[in-house]
């Protein structure tokens, strides 16, 4: 249930107790918390729900301080994005890595703060199963993460960063990369 701000600040703090808080400051107003890792799809039902319901009128500001997390959830989540009319404000702070910035990436505006560590990275993943299962699932894991960051990273980084990520190796960016990075992608 979407908490809206009362007089007394006392009567939403259950709100934080939420893998993703949802703050509704009025109805043209929503603030979004991803603070720590992103789990599984299960916890996010009341954000993908909010974003199906909100239009060109609605401002959402998404708070994304988090080491990243669930690929599942996260695509998910990047679905909704895609599809909802509102517009979507990332302000980021501490570090926002892996998942964290695939969401950014769909935001119409971003704010970095100071001291922000943006990290780019190929997936990991833990498997379990028998032989041949493990590898036919590497290979579609490979194969179809090459897509997804292509798609996802192909206005912010560059071909060969990209190739660079695919191959394990970590992109760390600081507040002004990003901001620069963030300035190429949207004009371009």
């Amino acid at each position: 249930m979407l908490i809206e701000i009362p007089e007394d600040k006392n009567e939403y703090r259950s709100v934080w107790d939420k893998p993703v808080p949802i703050i509704e400051v009025n109805k043209k107003l929503y603030r979004i918390y991803i603070l720590s890792e992103i789990y599984e799809p299960i916890n996010y039902g009341e954000l993908i729900e909010l974003l199906q319901d909100l239009d060109e009128t609605v401002t959402v500001e998404w708070y994304l301080n988090t080491p990243g997390g669930n690929l599942d959830s996260t695509i998910a989540i990047i679905e909704e994005i895609k599809k909802c009319r509102a517009k979507m404000v990332g302000r980021l702070s501490g570090t926002v890595a892996s998942a964290g910035t695939m969401l950014t990436m769909f935001m119409d505006e971003i704010e970095v703060a100071p001291f922000t560590s943006f990290m780019i990275h190929n997936y990991s993943v833990g498997l379990s199963g028998k032989g041949k299962e493990l590898k036919t699932q590497q290979a579609f894991m490979e194969k179809e993460t090459a897509r997804l960051f292509k798609e996802i990273y192909k206005k912010f980084l560059t071909p060969a960063e990209l190739k660079k990520v695919l191959n394990d190796q970590d992109i760390w960016l600081n507040k002004e990369e990003v901001e620069t990075r963030w300035k190429k992608k949207q004009t371009s």
